[in-house]
């Protein structure tokens, strides 16, 4: 017959019971008091995600450089010269009409403006071309070939020096700002050495430079310039010699191609061709993005006395 459990042994079973009933009531009493602690949530951003680019747009990757060492780089888009190039351009006859000079003051490039003196409206033109801040010189009337009559204060062969530097003092006066100038016609005045000779003799004693537009290829103003230490620079290219817009395009890229070869150009058009306007704008992002610099008189000077054309 088996032998029953002892009455003795229930007060301890039960107590061991009870201490474990009372321990886990008491972790999970913890537990509900302080649970675990979690990594926090990342902040919520104030600006959408930027959104990843489709991997066609994304640029490839540089390669290895080639044996030589050199980066291999992708060609420029538009080639570039070696050097800069300088570009410059004159507008003659300015101060007959204010209308048609203002569509050249609205264009961006630099401009040389070359205003006629002595008209009802030089000193106006004068003064609008220096608002814009494009530069301002005269353009003196000198006695051409043929007997045409080139304006009001005309430089004529046969006159005395005295009167010739009383009528630049004149024309200068009625385009006041004026720091040069070139000649309006002048195909038989600037040929004659004395007539010249007065004429650079006032620029220098005034610190004034003189461009030749050479009208006729016998001028001898850039000669007696250089003689007479007088700051000059010489005309490349008419382009307007034909008033339409093909020929104006041809004659100007026959200056662009003059830059390149020699580094500067000078080239002129006539404030009445409003195709010269249509030209100038046409030209000018194309012109910078190749590398071609519109500049100034000044500079051009300074470069073509730096390294004079072989």
């Amino acid at each position: 017959m088996p032998r029953r459990a002892s009455p003795r042994h229930y007060p301890q079973a039960r107590l061991i019971a009870l201490f474990l009933f009372l321990a886990t009531a008491a972790v999970v009493a913890l537990l509900v008091a302080c649970p675990p602690s979690r990594a926090p949530a990342a902040p919520t951003p104030e600006t959408p995600p930027t959104t990843v680019t489709p991997p066609a747009a994304i640029p490839p990757a540089r390669t290895a450089p080639p044996p030589s060492g050199r980066a291999a780089e992708a060609p420029p888009e538009h080639p570039r010269p070696e050097r800069e190039t300088m570009v410059s351009m004159i507008i003659d006859d300015a101060g007959y009409n204010l209308d048609e000079l203002q569509a050249f003051l609205d264009l961006p490039q630099p401009l040389t403006i070359a205003v006629l003196p002595n008209l009802p409206h030089s000193r106006e033109a004068a003064r609008r071309v220096l608002a814009a801040g494009k530069d301002l010189i005269l353009h003196c009337p000198i006695e051409p070939m043929g007997g045409e009559d080139p304006g009001p204060g005309a430089l004529r062969v046969g006159e005395s020096v005295a009167t010739t530097e009383s009528l630049l003092a004149a024309a200068f006066a009625s385009v006041p700002g004026a720091r040069g100038m070139n000649n309006h016609m002048g195909s038989r005045g600037t040929a004659d050495p004395d007539l010249m000779r007065a004429v650079l003799g006032y620029l220098r004693k005034e610190n004034l430079f003189y461009v030749d537009s050479r009208t006729t290829a016998d001028t001898v103003g850039p000669r007696i310039a250089r003689e007479l230490g007088v700051p000059f620079t010489e005309r490349d290219v008419f382009i307007d010699d034909e008033p339409a817009v093909d020929p104006i395009g041809i004659a100007f890229d026959k200056g662009v191609s003059e830059a390149k070869t020699r580094g500067t150009a000078v080239m002129i058009g006539h404030v009445q061709n409003r195709a010269v306007v249509d030209i100038l704008r046409a030209r000018d992002r194309a012109l910078t993005s190749l590398g071609f610099r519109w500049a100034r008189l000044d500079d051009v000077m300074r470069e073509r006395e730096r390294k004079p054309a072989q």
